[in-house]
């Protein structure tokens, strides 16, 4: 058979003397056959080009550093340039990496040393045009710049073209310096174009370089290079990257001359306001008093995430940055960043701390009765687990190095089967898979760690021939043993002495150990924005700065059009908004009615979406059902109308939920917009299941140096894993004689020849005569008697094994246990840190082709949270917009993150008057008295609406029609909260609620909460009466046969009522829960424990109506709506305390979702206090929509009263479906008989004979008094 075609020969990249692979090209193989006298062909494309230009390098001098023949650099460069240009992955990996080889690094050497400054005129612009500039553009391509693959060749060009102190970059900035001020200055005709490109990519090359380069910041020369080149742009120079990047270079090497400490500012007249505040202890070494511990810094560059030992230990305040920025001890951009990553740190890691910190004190008094299970006023639920010791390491490919935890079963299993075990543990969903924990020890080490999987690494083991592999039995379980449970754990934060404390205490302990778990608290969760902000810190590089944050007091705020719409030439084309030829110059005077002519936008959405496109940071508020979804949707669609034209990259788009999300991208598909990307597994969309990146990557294929890259890499992860499982075999059994063995191989020839001289089976036996004995134990116990010496184990090391006494035996094993534990150990270390860069080099080339598919996008989807866990990704896309939604929901922290290098337009959808962003921690909260002087839960959004005084404010673009409530529903957040806003025509026409006297009414009631037990699990809220009471009236409606799965829904604002009437409810309805508040029940332990029978089977629960209902608590369901909003509030007390229901943005929430009709159920005493409800029940009570009773009706007989006010009167009197044979109550009688006759005698006859028929059917009824 003839060979196979060389694929590296078709990429250019063969370089094998005798190849085993067909190096013929297509066209040379087809006409071989029918050719007499072939002719020869030139190679020709992208591949021959990469070969021709690898070929241009020449082998490296074994005896010498240079190469061994001249290059030459003018044709080398322009056709490096070419391939980069080319468009092809491959190839642009082959190149960068070629370049970042010894011979490529020699060949750049050449090209600097030929950079002479003092040579001048036509000669230095030619050898910048012909030489460096293509260098420059090849090293400054944005998509070698975002690689992960050409991370470590780009890092080492960049370094290289520094050199030694930086002499080699000063000297080659120097000799770009001088050639555009010729080519510019000098030269006022020279090519527009070139000059561009010029400027554009020796300041992306200079701004990469003193990134990568710190020392650069505090070099003399640098800044006057910078004054150089600044003076060669012309004042109407329009290229925002090449302007982007000099701001960047200019702050940075402003950062080197001073660090940005906060001046005294001054605060204008006009905004004084009467203060007091108390002086604040401030961070690290800038404290009086000292640092408060080891992870206590003035930089947040410099903090751990998680909190350390001495953290915990430490009793000392933490320095939590203030709202106002004048006390901040960092001022701008850096003291902005500084505060968003302490208080977001303390809300997150905070609570760990403290939690921790319990722990440690009582393991520190052991006496102490402190329950297992616990939740502290922060809302941070904790659970111990006692007598913790590690029983053995193992190690996994995706996980590394991984520790077996035992510790004593929970005492409420206690005596249970194991099946009952294994309910009670899947029920309770605690240690699950990726769950935080901390192993707390009473001699003060504290190691957070994640619960991993214990069937993957028995499964990778399957099919191997290890000696280790291990049997069912001996893979981590928690409910196989019913005194003891293991769980299989592996360290959140890998560091080398957790490590090796781990692996030196893995027999018993006498020190008291435990693990603390944290229910529904996931690292990556809040690690990935920390380190984001961290990130920022060190490069201060951030779109929008400016305004998110001034370097001083400023009141009005200068939004500039997006830098990408100030290019030259460059307008909005608006075709697909107006229906007809339409163009937006921003800055300039726009055709509205034209717009307005063709449009679906009402006139605020018209006016909303032009100003979005016309500002480079717009705010859009928009009221419940006023279409924000909508608008936005407009606002994209036009972006990706002139996303060539502006050559925009992909657009980002952030939700704050999953819901919000999937809404945006359906519709999106729905309108026509393709290459669509959602981030993230929790879609519950079937549209978008196959725009995962995920499936996307699934499709995608491997370049050459991917494949290349993944091999090796794979490669070395095996080398390394089959290392350490060795290791741990030692580490796993220190006493084994296969220790001993190898111990005196390596350090001890003379004792090992006397102990294993004569050769040892495989078990350590030894024969004999005949006999086997073990050799290890054989000669512990085979001392003379007659030797009693006691001799220092330093002196045996000279003396014959057989020369010792039996303690002078122990003594050396132990000695030699403790050495090859302890060389083991080393070895692990050596190994895990090989392993470590093995696979952070594998994720880079995973991450490669990820980010090669989101590049290809145009449109990006993620959730807040999303987001931040594939932050590196997103940073490298290259993405000109961000478009939010549900801004006001957003932590400043995210929404900062999401302000990715390189953006360039920022749109932020949302509502500051609906809810503010969740923490946990309620002494951070804006409506908190204490916690008002942080107000970590304002939103940017809200911040830059409402600023604090003396602080500049945002333009805001307001919508103004709703078109979801009803008027009178509408009313009520109209009047408080929204005086402009509007209804839609549409509104006007909704049906009645079917069975029901008001679409809104307030049943107003007296019966208190339900006490709250001194050792709840949850700090939520309950009331029995209102439970009770929604139930019945869900009954009623749901029976009225006219409302669709998901036309009804209840709300309440807390969780513990959510979790009440969710289990009065199931046995009767479909009961539909959100994700999040399904996740939040779990963390807070308040899940429901499964239904068993007798014989202890888990029983399923049967549904006897087929309506499904939604129930959520408020904070869960903003952006969303239903047709019917039952609610219940819950708090009724004496006191006058509505709890969450105080602020305006919860009771607005609730009171916006309803389409059709809205029932309230709760005490107006508790609530009426608070301004909001004070002037809510003012309109419920000018329209009688408020009263002790809730009146019903028959949809056929409406004059007919029925008013219920406990949850019994629906039961006797509440109308149900007349179609079904229920038993039902007097007036429904009434009206069944008045349906078939009109004689008010037998109505009359029926009234008398209630009592008799009592029992009675509809139908049995109606056949008594028609005949």
């Amino acid at each position: 058979m003839p060979p196979g075609p060389c694929f590296d020969f078709k990429r250019g990249l063969c370089r094998r003397t005798n190849c085993r692979f067909s190096h013929d090209t297509p066209a040379a193989t087809a006409s071989s056959s029918s050719a007499a006298n072939p002719q020869p062909r030139e190679e020709t494309g992208t591949g021959a080009i990469c070969r021709k230009w690898t070929y241009m390098i020449p082998r490296p001098n074994a005896n010498s550093s240079r190469l061994e023949a001249a290059v030459d650099t003018k044709k080398f460069f322009q056709t490096g340039w070419n391939l980069i240009e080319s468009g092809d992955a491959g190839t642009r990996q082959h190149v960068i990496t070629k370049l970042g080889a010894e011979t490529g690094l020699a060949i750049i050497k050449t090209l600097t040393e030929i950079m002479d400054a003092g040579q001048g005129g036509e000669a230095t612009v030619s050898i910048f045009k012909d030489r460096t500039l293509p260098f420059y553009r090849i090293i400054s391509h944005p998509e070698v710049l975002s690689s992960l693959i050409l991370e470590t060749p780009t890092y080492t060009i960049y370094t290289f073209l520094f050199g030694p102190n930086g002499r080699r970059g000063l000297n080659a900035f120097r000799f770009t310096a001088t050639a555009l001020s010729e080519m510019i200055l000098g030269h006022p005709s020279s090519d527009e174009e070139v000059s561009i490109t010029a400027i554009s990519s020796s300041l992306a090359v200079l701004s990469r370089l003193i990134e990568i380069n710190q020392s650069a910041q505090v070099i003399e020369g640098f800044p006057a290079i910078v004054e150089t080149i600044s003076a060669c742009i012309p004042e109407n120079f329009m290229v925002p990257e090449a302007q982007q990047s000099l701001a960047r270079i200019r702050r940075r090497l402003n950062i080197g001359i001073s660090l940005p400490l906060a001046p005294t500012q001054s605060i204008p007249q006009n905004v004084l306001s009467a203060t007091f505040e108390l002086s604040q202890d401030l961070p690290g070494n800038l404290s009086k008093d000292g640092a408060r511990h080891d992870n206590d810094h003035a930089s947040i560059a410099d903090i751990q995430t998680l909190p350390t030992a001495q953290e915990i230990a430490s009793l000392r305040r933490e320095y939590l940055p203030l709202i106002d920025s004048t006390q901040h001890h960092l001022s701008g951009l850096a003291g902005l960043l500084d505060r968003q990553f302490r208080l977001l740190r303390e809300d997150t890691v905070g609570q760990l701390r403290d939690a921790v910190r319990e722990e440690v004190t009582r393991l520190g008094h052991p006496n102490r009765n402190v329950p297992a299970t616990h939740q502290s006023q922060q809302g941070v639920r904790k659970l111990i687990y006692h007598n913790v010791h590690f029983s053995g390491l193992c190690v996994d490919r995706r996980k590394g190095l991984q520790v077996i935890a035992e510790f004593d079963q929970p005492p409420q299993i206690n005596n249970k089967s194991a099946k009952q075990r294994e309910d009670w543990w899947k029920g309770s969903k605690l240690l699950q898979v990726d769950s935080l924990v901390c192993f707390v020890s009473s001699n003060g080490k504290i190691i957070f760690l994640s619960v991993c999987d214990p069937m993957l690494p028995f499964h990778r083991r399957k099919g191997s021939n290890s000696d280790d592999k291990r049997s069912l039995d001996d893979i981590p379980s928690l409910f196989r043993q019913s005194k003891r449970a293991s769980v299989l754990l592996g360290l959140a934060e890998y560091k080398t002495e957790d490590a090796i404390w781990i692996s030196t205490h893995t027999a018993s302990s006498k020190s008291r150990q435990s693990l603390v778990e944290f229910p529904g608290v996931l690292l990556p969760s809040f690690q990935p924005t920390l380190q984001a902000l961290q990130k920022m810190s060190r490069t201060l590089n951030l779109p929008f700065a400016e305004i998110v944050a001034p370097d001083s007091l400023t009141l009005a705020a200068v939004v500039k059009p997006p830098a990408y719409a100030t290019k030259r030439g460059f307008s909005f084309n608006l075709d697909i908004l107006a229906g007809v030829p339409l163009t937006l110059n921003p800055g300039q005077p726009f055709d509205f009615a034209k717009l307005e002519g063709g449009s679906t936008l009402d006139e605020a959405q018209q006016y909303a979406v032009i100003q979005a496109l016309s500002t480079g940071l717009a705010l859009i508020q928009g009221p419940p059902g006023t279409g924000k979804s909508y608008t936005g949707v407009a606002i994209i669609k036009a972006l990706l109308h002139n996303r060539k034209a502006a050559n925009l990259g992909p657009i980002i788009c952030v939700c704050y939920t999953n819901h919000a999300l999937d809404q945006l991208l359906e519709q999106l598909v729905r309108d026509g917009v393709s290459q669509v990307i959602r981030l993230g597994s929790r879609s519950k969309s079937e549209l978008l299941e196959d725009l995962t990146l995920r499936r996307v990557t699934a499709e995608a294929e491997l370049t050459g140096t991917e494949k290349h890259d993944r091999w090796e890499h794979n490669r070395d992860i095996g080398e390394t894993l089959g290392e350490i499982e060795d290791i741990l075999r030692g580490l796993n059994n220190p006493n084994a004689w296969t220790n001993i063995q190898t111990h005196l191989m390596e350090t001890h020839g003379r004792h090992f020849k006397e102990l294993f001289g004569k050769g040892v089976d495989g078990e350590g036996f030894q024969e004999v005569k005949g006999r086997k004995f073990r050799v290890v134990e054989s000669w512990l116990r085979g001392a003379p008697k007659k030797l009693a010496s006691d001799r220092p184990v330093a002196q045996l090391s000279a003396i014959s094994l057989r020369e010792m006494s039996t303690s002078e035996r122990r003594a050396l094993h132990q000695y030699w246990i403790q050495q090859r534990r302890t060389q083991l150990t080393n070895d692990l270390t050596r190994e895990l840190a090989s392993y470590h860069d093995s696979k952070s080099e594998l994720d880079k080339c995973h991450g490669e082709l990820d980010l090669r598919c989101l590049r290809e996008a145009h449109v990006i989807g993620a959730t807040t949270s999303g987001l931040a866990r594939n932050i590196e990704l997103l940073q490298r896309v290259g993405a000109k917009v961000m478009l939010c939604e549900e801004a006001g929901e957003v932590l400043e922290a995210h929404t900062l993150t999401a302000f990715l290098p390189g953006v360039e337009h920022a749109i932020l959808i949302g509502d500051h008057e609906q809810l503010r962003p969740q923490i946990n921690n309620y002494e951070l909260q804006h409506d908190n008295p204490r916690g008002k002087r942080y107000s970590l839960d304002i939103s940017l959004f809200e911040r830059l609406v409402k600023p604090q005084a003396g602080h500049l404010q945002v333009p805001l673009n307001t919508l103004k029609t709703q078109r979801r409530m009803h008027p009178s529903i509408s009313e009520l957040v109209r009047v408080p909260l929204y005086p402009d806003l509007q209804d839609h025509p549409s509104v006007l026409g909704y049906p009645e609620v079917d069975g029901m006297r008001d679409r809104l009414y307030w049943l107003d009631h007296q019966e208190k909460e339900d006490p709250r037990a001194a050792q709840a699990i949850s700090l939520s809220r309950t009331n029995t009466f209102e439970v009770d009471m929604v139930a019945a009236l869900m009954s009623h409606l749901v029976r009225q046969g006219t409302y669709a799965t998901g036309d009804i829904a209840v709300i309440t604002p807390y969780l513990g009522q959510l979790q009440k009437i969710k289990k009065r409810l199931a046995n009767s309805f479909e009961i539909v829960v959100g994700d999040r508040d399904l996740e939040e029940l779990e963390a807070k332990g308040l899940q429901d424990d499964p239904e068993a029978s007798p014989d202890g089977k888990v029983q399923v629960q049967k549904t006897t109506l087929l309506n499904a209902l939604r129930i959520a608590t408020v904070d869960n369901f903003q952006g969303e709506e239903a047709k019917v909003i039952v609610v219940s509030l819950v708090r009724s007390n004496s006191e006058q305390k509505c709890g969450f229901l105080k602020t305006s943005n919860r009771i607005n929430v609730l009171l916006s979702r309803a389409r059709h009709g809205m029932y309230i159920i709760g005490n107006s005493d508790t609530s009426r206090h608070v301004p909001m409800w004070a002037e809510v029940l003012s309109i419920l009570e000018r329209s009688n929509n408020i009263g002790p009773s809730l009146a019903l009706c028959c949809p056929r007989h409406k004059d007919t009263p029925i008013e219920v006010s406990v949850p019994d009167d629906f039961a006797r009197l509440a109308p149900e479906d007349a179609r079904r044979d229920y038993s039902v109550g007097i007036p429904v009688r009434i009206c069944a008989i008045l349906h078939l006759c009109t004689m008010r005698s037998v109505a009359l006859s029926a009234v008398q004979e209630q009592r008799k028929d009592a029992s009675m059917s509809v139908r049995d009824l109606v056949e008594t008094y028609a005949s």
